[in-house]
């Protein structure tokens, strides 16, 4: 399951799928627009992965070695699903309200990824006056409810913290290149990797560093992560370090727009 809150090494490796992808690159001369249509990941999260666009320039299908993505906009809903193709069938459904400038206001989800009855969970965001996602909760009825709040130094995400229940759950730390703008909109832990700016606003600068804590403090991971720029300076390849030990590489590829 790619979704969970508890993040799985491929998820923050930053390997899986990302936001709404396009960057518009000044030169002296023309401007040039490219946007991410492809990339490919080696090491513990490999994968290839394809996207697709429509003539309004939302991602509207995201696919890659095990399942499809897709995002269906009518007015001011959105419907999302995931499909399975080793279980060959939908695992997981989103249909969610927006707001006039097309962030998510509250969406009700079916996940059934076991043998198990599916999960119900009613989703609810909430934003600062800039745009960005400062709250999530995610109540699953008699089992409770997680709440995820995002908390900002200027216009990164540097802290998100879990609560199940009012009790902390997990605390993750970032740390950011101060030179390197996110002109690519990687934001890979917020809710769906905020495809098409689902949840608001995606942080300015691209991650140097990330941290995982349990509620008690104790670390569950932590990784480091190098870019490899073009000379427009759009990241081309991305490589994850824990230590000095390489865990995934990345490899993004564009296409004028």
């Amino acid at each position: 399951m790619k979704w969970q809150i508890m993040a799985s090494v491929a998820i923050v490796s930053l390997c899986g799928y990302v936001a709404c992808i396009q960057a518009k690159v000044q030169q002296k001369k023309p401007v040039i627009t490219k946007r991410l249509v492809r990339w490919q990941s080696t090491g513990d999260s490999a994968s290839a992965t394809q996207l697709t666009k429509d003539t309004a320039g939302h991602i509207t299908l995201v696919e890659n070695n095990t399942e499809i993505n897709t995002f269906r906009y009518v007015g001011d809903s959105i419907l999302l699903t995931e499909y399975a193709k080793e279980a060959g069938r939908v695992v997981y459904s989103f249909r969610g309200l927006t707001d006039s400038t097309g962030k998510l206001l509250q969406g009700t989800a079916i996940a059934a990824y076991g043998s198990f009855a599916p999960d119900t969970v009613l989703h609810r965001f909430e934003y600062n006056k800039e745009g960005y996602l400062v709250r999530e909760s995610r109540e699953y009825g008699a089992a409770g409810t997680y709440t995820i709040s995002y908390e900002y130094d200027g216009r990164d995400v540097v802290r998100i913290l879990t609560w199940y229940n009012n009790e902390l759950n997990n605390t993750k730390e970032l740390g950011y290149y101060s030179d390197k703008a996110n002109t690519t909109g990687l934001e890979d832990l917020k809710f769906r990797h905020n495809i098409n700016n689902l949840v608001g606003r995606n942080s300015e600068h691209l991650i140097k560093t990330i941290s995982s804590a349990n509620g008690k403090g104790k670390l569950n991971y932590a990784f480091t992560y190098e870019y490899e720029t073009d000379a427009e300076g759009l990241p081309v390849k991305l490589i994850a370090k824990k230590g000095k030990q390489v865990k995934a590489v990345t490899t993004y590829y564009y296409a004028a727009g």
